[in-house]
């Protein structure tokens, strides 16, 4: 298999500093790490700065929008976003406080499903010291990814503490993916302890390479995060994954579900 990953989650910026956006620092970063493409997340909603850089990467870095689904507004931005070039939608229903499933949403989320839009959601714990635990809990998806099956969510940071709920949601809903991105130190507050290793095995297990995306949760202004892609690559060949199915998580899954056209 080859070292050579597509998919890397990282954070758009959300501070609006001048930047050289999408320029050859950002390129060679990711080329240094072994990382040809990357799926950004921005953080902010409607981001001219995030529009830019992924303008100026060339087809090195894609994006998802940020929005908040109750928006009077947020079905007309999406379409303007995915017009744009973005790929989806982050949505973070436990740092602005909201449920997904509140009947606010419905009409996001007819727009999503209609536009072919992907959804990556932020459950579980958050270092947002505002955020709202409340509003943590992955089951409060499921009639949404019930009603919508063709919209894939992926749940970021394998729930966040959460993994059981995702994992039960994912057996109900066979559009619920999870990433694997971040450091994964929620595993440090998790009862029973868990490795990093048992976190991919159950996973994996329960939903299978299919449905698993590799992520670092690496910022767009700061050094990439070689060492979460080293930990968690050796973690899958210590565990004795195929090629086929690293490969999947590595590469394969996200140009399914963001539809990342093929790169020459």
């Amino acid at each position: 298999m080859s070292n050579n990953v597509v998919y890397a989650i990282v954070k758009a910026g959300g501070r609006q500093e001048k930047v050289a956006v999408g320029d050859v620092v950002v390129v060679d970063r990711l080329a240094a790490a072994g990382v040809s493409r990357a799926v950004v997340m921005s953080v902010m909603p409607d981001s001219q700065w995030t529009r830019d850089f992924i303008v100026a990467a060339k087809g090195h870095v894609h994006a998802l929008c940020n929005i908040d689904p109750r928006d009077p507004g947020a079905a007309d931005l999406l379409e303007r976003e995915m017009a744009a070039g973005f790929k989806g939608v982050k949505l973070l229903p436990v740092n602005r406080c909201y449920r997904i499933s509140d009947p606010a949403c419905r009409p996001f989320f007819e727009k999503a499903n209609e536009l072919k839009a992907s959804i990556c959601v932020h459950y579980g714990v958050t270092v947002d010291p505002t955020g709202d635990l409340r509003y943590a809990d992955p089951i409060d998806l499921s009639p949404v990814a019930r009603d919508f099956p063709e919209i894939p969510f992926v749940i970021a940071h394998f729930g966040a503490g959460w993994l059981d709920s995702v994992l039960r949601l994912a057996y109900q809903c066979k559009n619920v993916c999870v990433d694997t991105s971040g450091t994964n130190n929620w595993m440090d507050y998790h009862v029973p302890k868990m490795t990093l290793a048992e976190v991919f095995e159950r996973t994996l297990t329960a939903i299978g390479p299919e449905r698993v995306l590799f992520g670092t949760d690496a910022g767009t202004t700061a050094a990439y995060r070689t060492w979460i892609k080293f930990q968690q690559v050796r973690t899958m060949e210590e565990m004795g994954l195929s090629d086929h199915d690293r490969d999947l998580i590595l590469r394969a899954n996200a140009v399914r579900l963001y539809r990342l056209e093929a790169q020459a």
